[in-house]
């Protein structure tokens, strides 16, 4: 590689609509050429191996706080009044370090147990069913289409995470909205003139609201996940009320996030390929296979922001002390030194260790949860539709245009040719 062709690569901006379609070009020729980059369109250094995207994971040496730099330079500038976001923002669990960090997980992590899996399950696939059914006669006429993401994968978690959750279903609406004003911060939004304020305001909405429901509960507690933080303790070390509420927010925000982007990604990647679209209507035991390789080729989140807590050293490269840093999970999860043929869909695929949830202390608590909802839904919408295909081509359709979140605005789509079902 040519000095030239290394500065192109620094270049390079991440918000492209190009590389928001389809960004692994650039990933191969950062595995290839420049596994560890400054990238100056971003001011943060790219890490794409396999192996040291791991690494960075588990290693102490990579902070996860991005709220208190941000808020240290919003004060900076005339007018910051931001305080309240950033209080509460700061609580969640991912922008946090041990001994912080590991106590709201642990108490966390009660509220997730194999009953409630089990609950959310039934759940699930109650809703995919429903959602599958009004699908299926709306499609019904031979050449009408229908939007996948409007239809089922925006939705499904919506209706699944409030109810094992501790929300009414009826306030869905409000759920999504907080949670689309959150993502323009939480998941590095193109930046919009009014987004601190947007995203504040729905914080202090979203704040209040919950505060509502976690007086009910200390009142009379249910056996669901909102409940189960207000009561959760450790010995004398208990929730207080402001992580209760930091830690709800974060919860119903990946809760509904990532499963509707992960749903929207899987089912283009099927679309797009007809045969393993069959394989699985016709054998639902390949389904928990397909969907971790899914989630390896077009995972949820593209990467994971870090920063260094102090000088170090990787990749024969020097990362100073509280410089950004940009974990490309997207990238690793199709490094050709851990994945045979890592640009091909194998949904049967066995060795599969991709790190669509991350790793080390910050992987995604609801991981578990997440795999069983979208096993669940996809096996329900597989079994109660007719084979489908994509209305326009997937190059076309548009995206979030959000650094850190991979997911599609719209998925149009229509029985296939030929079907005669």
């Amino acid at each position: 590689m040519t000095r030239t062709d290394a500065q192109a690569l620094e270049r390079v901006s991440l918000l492209t609509p190009e590389l928001l379609v389809d960004p692994h070009p650039y990933f191969a020729e950062l595995l290839a050429h420049r596994p560890v980059l400054w990238n100056e369109a971003h001011r943060a250094w790219l890490i794409a191996r396999y192996d040291d995207v791991v690494a960075a994971f588990r290693s102490e040496a990579f902070g996860s706080d991005r709220i208190g730099p941000y808020a240290r330079l919003r004060d900076a500038r005339p007018g910051a009044d931001l305080e309240r976001m950033f209080t509460v923002l700061g609580k969640w669990m991912v922008f946090l370090s041990p001994p912080d960090h590991s106590r709201l997980r642990i108490l966390a992590h009660r509220s997730f147990t194999p009953r409630q899996v089990r609950i959310l399950k039934s759940r699930v696939e109650t809703v995919a069913a429903e959602l599958a059914a009004h699908l299926r006669a709306r499609i019904a006429p031979r050449g009408s289409s229908v939007d996948l993401v409007e239809g089922f994968c925006l939705p499904l978690p919506g209706r699944v995470i409030a109810g094992v959750f501790g929300v009414p279903e009826a306030d869905g609406e409000m759920l999504k909205s907080w949670a689309e004003e959150l993502g323009l911060f939480i998941n590095g939004s193109a930046r919009e003139e009014d987004r601190d304020r947007r995203v504040a305001d729905a914080i202090l909405e979203f704040e209040k609201y919950l505060k509502s429901l976690i007086a009910g509960y200390r009142r009379r507690p249910a056996d669901n996940i909102l409940s189960g933080l207000v009561t959760a303790n450790d010995q004398d070390d208990a929730l207080s009320e402001e992580e209760v509420v930091a830690t709800s927010m974060l919860i119903l925000d990946a809760g509904y996030k990532t499963v509707q982007n992960a749903l929207g990604n899987a089912l283009v990647l099927l679309l797009d390929s007809p045969r393993d679209y069959q394989r699985l209507q016709d054998d639902s035991d390949l389904v928990p296979a397909a969907v971790e390789e899914l989630l390896r080729l077009n995972g949820p989140s593209r990467l994971s922001v870090r920063r260094a807590v102090h000088d170090l050293e990787l990749g024969g490269c020097r990362i100073s002390k509280d410089s950004r840093v940009y974990l490309l999970q997207a990238a690793a999860n199709r490094d050709p030194r851990r994945f045979d043929d890592p640009n091909e869909l194998r949904i049967d695929r066995t060795s599969n260790s991709h790190l669509a949830f991350g790793m080390g202390i910050h992987f995604c608590l609801g991981a578990a949860l997440a795999r069983m909802e979208l096993t669940s839904a996809l096996s329900v919408l597989l079994r109660q539709l007719p084979p489908l295909e994509l209305a326009e081509p997937a190059a076309c359709l548009p995206r979030h245009r959000l650094l850190l979140l991979n997911g599609l605005e719209r998925l149009p789509v229509r029985i296939a040719r030929g079907d005669r079902r």
